[in-house]
């Protein structure tokens, strides 16, 4: 009784040095900024990099006395690399349709505003495009890989067995996403994928890459939209 307890003890530790270092960091840069701005949604991507990538450190490599390697960041072979870049890659009409169906289900389509704002603020394109894909393409892919994978899924990869340890960790990774119900199923998916990865490479790289490829792809898709709306007919 004793072990499972401090086992999940330790579970819900692990959880609130992320997710609460990351949400009070949250709450505290939403009163900083009064307003949707690309400093805000730079010093976002930062916190995010910052709480999960420092936790995953924190806890999955000093306090354990691990090497990087020996937490995942290791290399992988080269027949990985083709898939990963295929799968982020077709992942988006996949995760496209994941998040229609979670809303249909929930009788709509739900607002995605906030998400919009953080990923395209106002302001030049260019520069917006280049700071977004700094920050949603390379630091947030690193950090939550780091911590969703390698942290979290490596706790759970010693007491579970394959699929209930990639299904609870993509759960974890989907409600850190919880902006509305299409991006919890999206970002279900796209956690089902990663920890599918780490598994069969037993590389954090391959997650990352995978990840930060997916993420990019959807950032310039947007951007993309946003170049080509004001050139449209408008009825």
């Amino acid at each position: 009784m004793i072990r499972p307890l401090r086992a999940g003890l330790e579970l819900v530790w692990y959880l609130a040095v992320g997710f609460g270092l990351f949400l009070v960091t949250s709450l505290a840069l939403a009163r900083a900024f009064n307003q949707i701005s690309l400093a805000a949604s730079a010093a976002i991507y930062a916190a995010n990099f910052l709480c999960f990538a420092g936790a995953a450190y924190w806890l999955g490599v000093r306090r354990r006395g691990l090497t990087l390697a020996e937490f995942g960041l290791r290399p992988f072979e080269r027949r990985w690399l083709r898939a990963a870049l295929l799968g982020a890659l077709l992942l988006l009409p996949v995760r496209g349709l994941a998040a229609l169906a979670a809303e249909a289900l929930l009788g709509g389509p739900q607002s995605l505003q906030p998400r919009l704002d953080l990923v395209l603020p106002p302001g030049p394109l260019g520069l917006n495009l280049a700071v977004t894909l700094l920050g949603a393409g390379l630091l947030v892919p690193l950090a939550e890989e780091l911590y969703f994978r390698g942290l979290l899924h490596g706790w759970l990869a010693a007491r579970l067995s394959l699929w209930p340890r990639v299904l609870f960790s993509s759960a974890l990774f989907a409600l850190g996403h919880f902006d509305n119900a299409g991006v919890v199923a999206s970002s279900f998916i796209l956690g089902v994928i990663c920890a599918l990865a780490l598994e069969r490479s037993r590389s954090l790289w391959l997650p990352i890459i995978l990840h930060g490829v997916n993420n990019s792809l959807v950032v310039i898709v947007i951007y993309v939209g946003a170049a080509i709306a004001p050139r449209l007919p408008t009825g």
